[in-house]
């Protein structure tokens, strides 16, 4: 009997347990399909689950590579009717040039009924109120529209760039190109709010050679002078190849440990791999020759169309040499310093700076080149060396002498940069170009 009664409790907890579940899946069910409030009023869970199973059936099983946004050097200059005012260390990446960007990419965005005009109308309308940008180097205008995102007007090339209050309600953009022509657009920039931000800038006092009379007049116009130019201290260099070549060839998707790797008289290793070589030379150089790339290989060319434009061949040319020499670079940073194509072969430069300042190396060479030849990168060049920022700030040449040095190459723009002669100690310098 007891056994009995013992079946008979167990029989009604079960029926207790299921009981209680069965209520709380219902309770869970309504509580799912019950609308939620605030940006998600009039949804439920479930339809919000059922939405995200639809967006993750229609993403791509692949995960977009990308690079990282270019980064170029830039000086800026501001003229107010007190003032004019400056930076000569910055990028494309500091929060000055956020700021000023903002202008820019508006200016450059509306730029209509493109002007020729002369270097004196140029430097005249540099001389008065206005916001300059000076690239130092001669940018694609693609290049130039993909960083401002923006479509820019039909001009090959971009060196400096000036936009200016104007008496008409809307602010005009003068433009130099790399050949020295100069053009002059009208924007939809207003005039009043331009000069409303101008007021608002400070800086270190700055001057141009075309204001600074018969003492600059052997120099380029556009040479820069800062009453307190950036302190840039001595970097401390090296050459960090030999330590990193498992990095590098592992980065350049090359098996480390295969057979086809020998050492030549030279010092330099050569490793090979299907239709590939990669040159590890004893200076720092790494040297890369190639055929057709795969899609799913760093030497890919992503692209829109059937070529890829100079934009997507700039942008994997960039994600190749950021992978390939990530942290191997110590302070310095790599920037695009140039861009060309002829439809079919595009080349690619790149040089470093420290702290928005242009390291050169004396011997004229690039930090690296990249070759795209349709949808591959075919080949490269990098100089593998580490630079260090040290405690010293060196003194730097005072400005009237440099400019009297200078006056043999008549009309040289002198800059201040890095210059690296290959030994351990680099330090900033006047350079005419």
């Amino acid at each position: 009997m007891r056994r009995s009664n013992d079946a008979h409790a167990r029989r009604v907890n079960r029926l207790q347990n299921l009981t209680i579940l069965l209520l709380t899946c219902s309770m869970l069910l309504l509580a799912a399909n019950l609308p939620l409030f605030g940006t998600l009023a009039d949804s439920s869970l479930i339809e919000l689950l059922q939405a995200k199973r639809r967006m993750e059936n229609a993403a791509p099983a692949v995960e977009q590579r990308g690079a990282p946004a270019l980064v170029f050097p830039v000086r800026i200059v501001y003229t107010n009717e007190f003032a004019r005012v400056g930076a000569d260390a910055l990028t494309t990446v500091s929060d000055e040039f956020e700021y000023a960007g903002t202008f820019l990419g508006e200016a450059l965005g509306s730029a209509n009924g493109a002007t020729p005009v002369s270097e004196r109308q140029m430097l005249g309308a540099l001389l008065g109120e206005g916001m300059y940008f000076d690239f130092t180097e001669v940018l694609p205008t693609e290049l130039l529209s993909e960083l401002l995102g923006v479509s820019a007007p039909e001009l090959a090339l971009v060196r400096r760039m000036l936009l200016c209050p104007a008496d008409a309600e809307e602010a005009k953009l003068y433009v130099q190109d790399g050949t020295g022509r100069c053009l002059r657009y009208s924007t939809a920039v207003s005039s009043a709010a331009l000069s409303d931000f101008l007021k608002t800038r400070n800086g270190s006092a700055a001057e141009f050679a075309a204001g600074l009379g018969e003492a600059s007049e052997k120099l380029s116009p556009y040479t820069l002078v800062l009453s307190e130019p950036a302190p840039r201290p001595a970097l401390h260099a090296s050459n960090v190849l030999g330590s990193s070549e498992e990095t590098i060839l592992r980065r350049a998707e090359f098996n480390a440990h295969t057979g086809n790797r020998f050492t030549e008289s030279s010092g330099t290793v050569i490793v090979r791999e299907a239709s590939s070589a990669l040159y590890l030379r004893p200076d720092g150089a790494v040297d890369y020759l190639g055929g057709e790339a795969t899609p799913e290989s760093i030497y890919y060319v992503a692209s829109l169309g059937e070529t890829p434009t100079l934009a997507e061949a700039s942008a994997a040319a960039q994600h190749l040499a950021v992978t390939l020499l990530d942290g191997l670079l110590g302070d310095a940073v790599l920037y695009l310093s140039g861009a060309s194509t002829d439809g079919t072969r595009t080349e690619v430069s790149f040089d470093l700076m420290v702290g928005g300042t242009p390291l050169r190396r004396a011997d004229g060479a690039h930090a690296g080149v990249v070759t795209v030849e349709g949808t591959s990168i075919t080949a490269f060049t990098f100089n593998v060396r580490s630079y260090t920022m040290q405690e010293s700030v060196p003194l730097l040449l005072p400005f009237a002498q440099a400019a009297a040095i200078a006056r043999v190459w008549d009309g040289a723009e002198l800059i201040v940069a890095y210059v690296d002669t290959l030994a351990e100690e680099v330090l900033p310098a006047w350079i005419a170009e």
